[in-house]
């Protein structure tokens, strides 16, 4: 197979993304498209069917089309599931290189490394290519983590939400580092965030916003209630957020142990709302309390320009979201006793009310700051724009970085 070469930049900037809905990797997307189309006119973004998403990229200014994509699970890296990974990756050429024949985009962003097939077509198109990481999976093993990271390769550039994703890309191909580049997730929070009410008058509000999964760590929500129900806090949990499609089964586990656990009147299930603000408003505290690595932490983010104080799993890229704000409070959510340690965390926030108040509304207008959609937006926008002729493309400095090892030793030990 001989690479084409692309001789001109009139074709559109395409961008392929796995999902349709509104969780906090589709609303980096999102974000980055609304961009891409103020840098470069025409986006056309490809996603495997209808959904939420579907319309605020069309608000955005985009164009969207429907393209059925393999979309890379640690499952089809098992021996077992690589008949279902030769089907799914068969079905999913054809479309691709129709899309990228018929468009011929002058460059392509595949918003996630879990999209393989992507890339490779897209080089060999003749096409700038640009690979969005948003996964570190430092729980896997290394030849998974292998296998997750081995698709990035054909990228000429490639962009990282944080330095724990970094780490766990270059570790697993060293050959990335050179072309690998951190980029803070672009959250647009509210101007004027309200702040929190001066006093915890009645009962403690706490909010957890996203998936309700096993992963994310739900389930252990419901022993800290309990527990601190036994301490004498009155405090009431709002589930904002829906199971994974195909996952149902955990929303009626988790309502069972709700009902053992003897707290149904302390939880209150939302469903899934597009718009977090006004649950970030109405809360005291918001949680986020993973128990697998997140590579970096939107809703921490979020919480904190809501000018929110929030608690969340003491780890990884969750730790990396947060660490230069103090309206935090941290429980180790991989430790046995997770669930006491939230509990505490909660109490923590409680009993130091004035000053987890003050401190978030002080962190508040640094995270705008450090989390400027402007400027999010234009390092994706640099980073998708074809180099000159005759300039090379994708080489970046990267610092040399520690791997998931050394980061989960340092887990261990902090």
């Amino acid at each position: 197979m001989t690479r084409r070469t692309r001789t001109d930049d009139q074709g559109p900037v395409l961008v392929v993304h796995p999902s349709s809905d509104l969780y906090g990797a589709d609303r980096m997307l999102l974000e980055s498209v609304r961009q891409l189309v103020d840098a470069h006119g025409d986006v056309v973004v490809a996603v495997p069917g209808p959904g939420p998403l579907v319309p605020r990229l069309l608000a955005a200014g985009a164009r969207v089309e429907q393209v059925f994509s393999l979309v890379l699970e640690k499952r089809h890296l098992e021996p077992r599931h690589w008949p279902a990974l030769v089907r799914d990756t068969a079905a999913g050429l054809l479309p691709a290189l129709r899309t990228l024949r018929r468009l011929r985009p002058r460059a392509v962003y595949v918003s996630t490394e879990v999209l393989p097939v992507w890339p490779l077509l897209a080089r060999w198109a003749g096409s700038h290519v640009v690979v969005h990481v948003h996964e570190a999976e430092l729980e896997m093993p290394a030849l998974i983590r292998l296998g997750l990271a081995l698709p990035v390769l054909p990228a000429h550039r490639v962009l990282v939400n944080s330095e724990c994703t970094l780490a766990c890309l270059v570790e697993a191909v060293p050959r990335l580092a050179n072309r690998s580049t951190v980029v803070l997730n672009g959250v647009a929070g509210p101007g004027n965030p309200r702040p929190a009410r001066p006093e915890l008058d009645g009962q403690l509000r706490i909010v957890y916003v996203g998936r309700l999964s096993e992963r994310k760590g739900v389930h252990l929500l419901v022993e800290a209630l309990r527990l601190l129900e036994e301490r004498g806090v009155n405090a009431v949990l709002d589930l904002v957020g829906d199971v994974v499609p195909g996952k149902e089964w955990y929303g009626e586990q988790l309502r069972g142990t709700i009902e053992t656990a003897g707290v149904s009147h302390r939880v209150r299930f939302r469903g899934f709302h597009d718009d977090v603000w006004p649950w970030m408003e109405a809360a005291d505290v918001v949680v986020v309390p993973p128990v697998v690595t997140e590579a970096f932490g939107n809703t921490a983010v979020e919480a904190v320009l809501a000018a929110r104080p929030v608690v969340v799993a003491d780890h990884t890229g969750l730790r990396e979201a947060v660490g230069p704000y103090s309206c935090v409070a941290g429980a180790d959510t991989m430790a046995p006793d997770a669930a006491s340690q939230l509990a505490d965390a909660f109490t923590a926030v409680a009993d130091a009310w004035p000053r987890f108040r003050a401190a978030a509304v002080a962190d508040a207008p640094v995270a705008r700051r450090r989390h400027d959609p402007q400027v999010y937006g234009g390092q994706v926008a640099e980073a998708v724009t074809p180099p000159a002729p005759g300039r090379p493309r994708g080489t970046v400095d990267a610092a040399v970085l520690p791997g998931p090892g050394v980061l989960a030793e340092k887990e261990r030990t902090a």
